[in-house]
């Protein structure tokens, strides 16, 4: 494993170290009815490592640095980030660990992974990205138990989550949240979970507050939208707005255990509105 305490563009660093580039394209894995490609929704077309990035094989990292960038890297392996503002961005993981991002042993704040491929290799993987304090950013995320763990203080935007492990006795989740306040979910594809593509729990003992789901497009499920909790941790301010869902769920497109959320504008893919 490396240990990355530079300040300066860690990328760059691992090239010369590695010794040559890798051949990167964007995209990755696409399947069937989860590609919602020309449809104006995140998909393999605008997703992932851009098209013509060269990418630099490395094994796992940990990130020491306050403020360090990872960039342009094919890993193997994982990223253990142990400082505050780091910034992943046009690169390519693919994982047996069970955090491909592992953002959780020291507290910090401030992460940003963008424009890169989260690969599970099997639902040995929990989440590309867990718990909380980041931001995603046009990710393609399969192969993994659930997408991303997604407790407080984050948003995810532009994203293609999609094709998760769904293994016997699996119960996989596009984005799951154990309980925490501030997450938003903006205009990302979220498909291919056996569980539900949004469920929210009160596991850690907290209530899921001021959660938001806009412009997303959502697929599968029992229910797609799974929002639970009882007693002093009922979910609280929930927002569902604008959403567009498929029609594939077991049961419906949500049950929301919030007494007075915002469910407004959303439809199945034909236009037709969904009351609540």
């Amino acid at each position: 494993m490396r240990n990355l305490v530079a300040g300066t563009l860690i990328g760059i660093l691992l090239l010369s170290a590695c010794g040559g580039g890798g051949g990167g394209t964007g995209g990755g894995t696409t399947s069937g009815s989860s590609d919602t490609s020309g449809s104006g929704w995140p998909s393999a077309a605008n997703t992932g490592v851009p098209a013509g990035t060269s990418l630099t094989p490395s094994s796992s990292i940990t990130v020491t640095t306050d403020g360090a960038v990872v960039e342009k890297l094919d890993i193997t392996g994982a990223i253990t980030v142990l400082a505050n503002n780091v910034t992943i961005r046009k690169v390519r993981i693919t994982s047996g660990d069970y955090y491909p991002i592992r953002y959780f042993d020291n507290n910090n704040v401030g992460l940003l992974v963008e424009d890169s491929e989260i690969v599970g290799l099997s639902g040995q993987v929990t989440s590309a990205i867990a718990f909380q304090h980041y931001t995603a950013r046009r990710l393609n995320i399969h192969g993994m138990a659930d997408g991303l763990k997604a407790d407080a203080d984050v948003l995810v935007e532009d994203c293609w989550i999609h094709d998760l492990s769904n293994g016997p006795g699996e119960h996989n989740d596009g984005v799951q949240s154990t309980g925490g306040k501030g997450v938003a979910l903006h205009h990302n594809s979220i498909s291919g979970a056996s569980n539900a593509a949004v469920q929210t729990g009160d596991e850690s003992g907290a209530a899921t507050e001021d959660l938001s789901i806009e412009n997303n497009w959502l697929s599968g499920g029992g229910y797609t939208l799974n929002i639970r909790g009882t007693g002093a941790t009922r979910p609280k301010n929930t927002r569902v707005i604008n959403n567009r869902f498929s029609r594939d769920a077991v049961y419906g497109p949500w049950t929301i255990d919030d007494p007075n959320p915002t469910v407004t504008g959303n439809t199945y893919d034909d236009g037709s509105p969904i009351p609540y």
